[in-house]
Formats: C-alpha cells, sequence, structure tokens
C-alpha cells in the first residue's frame, strides 16, 4: 500500500484535488491521509474543514498556525509558525509520496519545512505564472522541492523545465478539476 499525504491549505486547492482523492480513496493501493491547515481552520473563511470532513476520509489531520488577519507581519508569522509546526509533524510522520498544490505562502511553508525530512513532494500545477504577483515566488519554491510534477499544460512543461533546468519527472496531465 502506497501512504500519500495531501497537503491542503483552502477551498481552492481542495477543489483541484478533489476528483483525483475521490478516485484514490476508493482504491485499495493508496492510504489517504489529507493533512488540512491554512484557511481551510479559520471562521473568517468559512471553516472550509468541514467540507473536507463531509467528504469522510479516514483520516484528516490538522495543522494550526495561521493568522486571521493578512497584513505582511501576521503572513510571517504565521509561516514561521507553520515552519515550526510542520517540522514537528514532518518529524513524526512518514509517507511515500506528499501531494501539494498551488502557490499560496502556507503550502510554501509546508513544503519548505519538509525538506530537511527529505519528505517526497509532488507538485501540481508548476510552471504557472500569475502575472505581477508573489505567488510566483511561492510556486517554484514548491516546484524546486518536488521530486514529481503534473503540470496543467505543455506551457507550463516548458516553463517549468526552465527553472528546473531538465525535464525529469514533469508530466503533462492537464488540470485536475476538468478530471
Amino acid at each position: 500500500m502506497i501512504k500519500i499525504g495531501v497537503l491542503t491549505s483552502s477551498r481552492a486547492d481542495y477543489g483541484i484535488y478533489k476528483p483525483l482523492l475521490k478516485e484514490m480513496k476508493n482504491d485499495s493501493r493508496f492510504s489517504l491521509d489529507i493533512i488540512a491547515f491554512g484557511m481551510h481552520l479559520l471562521d473568517v473563511h468559512g471553516k472550509t474543514i468541514n467540507e473536507i470532513k463531509k467528504d469522510s476520509f479516514s483520516k484528516i489531520i490538522e495543522i494550526k498556525g495561521m493568522s486571521e488577519k493578512d497584513d505582511q507581519t501576521d503572513i510571517v508569522n504565521s509561516y514561521g509558525n507553520f515552519i515550526l509546526n510542520f517540522s514537528n509533524f514532518w518529524n513524526n510522520n512518514i509517507y511515500d509520496l506528499v501531494f501539494c498544490l498551488g502557490d499560496r505562502f502556507e503550502m510554501s511553508a509546508a513544503v519548505q519545512s519538509g525538506i530537511p525530512y527529505e519528505i517526497k513532494f509532488v507538485h501540481f500545477h508548476g510552471g504557472e505564472i500569475s502575472e505581477g504577483s508573489i505567488d510566483n515566488i511561492y510556486r517554484n519554491q514548491i516546484s524546486l522541492s518536488a521530486i514529481l510534477h503534473f503540470v496543467a499544460s505543455i506551457l507550463n512543461k516548458k516553463q517549468l523545465i526552465k527553472l528546473l533546468g531538465n525535464d525529469n519527472n514533469i508530466f503533462d496531465v492537464g488540470s485536475l478539476s476538468l478530471s
């Protein structure tokens, strides 16, 4: 059985993952842990952890650390909280692969804290570009930390090859949410 951790920090990434997660949940070859954090746990963002719980996954882990405010200081403090909280989590949990998606600071913190633990990250939607946005920095950090990449288009694959310097383990699979 392949043990998969799935990092989800918001309704946006969870919605993209959902078709894949539904398939994997019913496949006996996989053991799934949903690792929910970030906006999922905040009332101000609709406490969307409840939506995940309605999907009846066998194991949902909650990692706290996000401030309800979103000014620069709160973002930095949240980033630091996630680094510490995920460091403890990675130290005590072993996965064959960990899925990560997107370009948000909290996803970046979760992934960056896993580097010393040699977590095998699978990044979805790398190689995309958000014009004029800091999201590109976080997305690229996540891509650089991953061992396997599933991109949404050939253009995204070309962008990712530029970033990584090779085309190893980059697969153009299209968008998961269109499955």
